[in-house]
């Protein structure tokens, strides 16, 4: 059929695009980490911050209570603590499903599909996609009359003070709107549904699918023989209870920045919303690092980016590059998905009129 051969080109356009995405995305990605301490802890401002006592840190869980952690260290310390967390996030998706290097050497002989293939292979199409989507979101509203506004802090307060912040959110938040919220409730559903099974016999064996299914309630579906978003899809492998804690989780997320102020304004709420859907989606799909890694490109690798760019000119331009790659991959994603999307519907119900056996996607 002429649309089922245009679905295959476009889609192997779309493959060649993602595999240079990806392998020019992890390379900056990790560039980003590298910089983070580089700039902390040998610049005069950097230091200044670092040296700065904290005597405690406030931890949010299911999504409104707040738990205030005694340390009784400096920021310094707290950084050093945040950035290692990345690491290991990154280290995860680079190492899980098969691994990013065996995701590039198949990418283009084998489909890009969420949950089997490497999280940091597909990491930057779902970013990217998802950074230009808020971009076109907010500037409908703002045509519309409703302001996005934008995240403020008092005056001349340090960069280094509000890359603090920054880091921590997508730690914190995640905590508080998708492991707590989603994995906890998740966790324990799965222990009341498989109470018999021989896999939970024993305390030992509840705690550790208690503690799987809150890091990653996919492997833990897996591992009980419940539907997964690897086998199943996103409608069927996502559960009821999942796509519920998801939603109410999202709207919360989306409300709340802009009820707890800030700077942002009511058109926050829908971009916000949707970010924190993705969140979910990634973090049902593949793990706590998945969602972790999204915020974290959001709040901290741009971040980073601008304040080297500023420390050190002689990046500057190497920043502009991969802040305009970002927004022309976006762009170029949601194309490509519109456009896939649109053609396999229309090959779907060609076939249905022929009479021939399809499913849409």
């Amino acid at each position: 059929m002429d649309v089922r051969k245009s679905v295959q080109s476009v889609v192997t356009v779309g493959r060649v695009l993602a595999l240079i995405l990806a392998v020019f995305s992890a390379f900056t990605y990790v560039v980003s980490l590298v910089l983070g301490p580089v700039l902390f802890y040998s610049t005069s401002d950097g230091l200044a911050v670092a040296a700065r006592h904290i005597h405690q840190l406030p931890v949010d869980i299911f999504m409104a209570l707040e738990l205030p952690i005694p340390l009784g260290t400096n920021l310094g310390v707290l950084f050093a603590v945040i950035w290692t967390l990345f690491v290991i996030c990154l280290v995860l998706a680079a190492i899980a499903r098969r691994g990013f290097l065996t995701a590039v050497k198949e990418g283009l002989s084998k489909p890009i599909s969420v949950a089997k293939t490497n999280f940091l292979y597909v990491m930057p199409l779902v970013a990217t996609g998802l950074l230009y989507a808020t971009i076109l979101i907010s500037q409908f509203q703002e045509a519309q009359g409703v302001q996005t506004g934008s995240l403020n802090f008092p005056p001349k307060t340090s960069p280094y003070l509000i890359l603090i912040n920054l880091a921590f959110a997508p730690l914190n938040e995640e905590f508080a709107f998708r492991i707590t919220t989603i994995g906890v409730p998740f966790a324990l559903f799965l222990l009341i549904s498989y109470r018999s099974d021989p896999k939970l016999t024993g305390l030992k064996n509840r705690v550790v699918l208690f503690l799987l299914a809150v890091f990653s309630p996919e492997l833990a579906k897996s591992r009980m023989g419940h539907k997964t978003v690897a086998t199943n899809g996103f409608i069927r492998g996502i559960s009821p209870l999942e796509w519920a804690l998801i939603l109410v989780s999202s709207v919360v997320f989306g409300a709340a920045h802009y009820l707890l102020g800030g700077g942002w304004e009511i058109g926050k709420v829908s971009t916000a919303f949707l970010a924190g859907f993705v969140f979910a989606i990634m973090y049902v799909s593949y793990g706590a690092y998945a969602d972790i890694l999204l915020h974290w490109f959001f709040n901290y690798y741009f971040t980073i980016l601008d304040m080297a760019s500023t420390a050190y000119s002689t990046l500057a331009g190497f920043v502009n590059v991969v802040e305009l790659a970002n927004l022309v991959a976006g762009q170029v994603v949601l194309v490509l998905f519109l456009l896939i999307s649109a053609l396999r519907l229309a090959d779907y119900f060609t076939a249905r009129v022929a009479g021939i056996p399809s499913t849409p996607g």
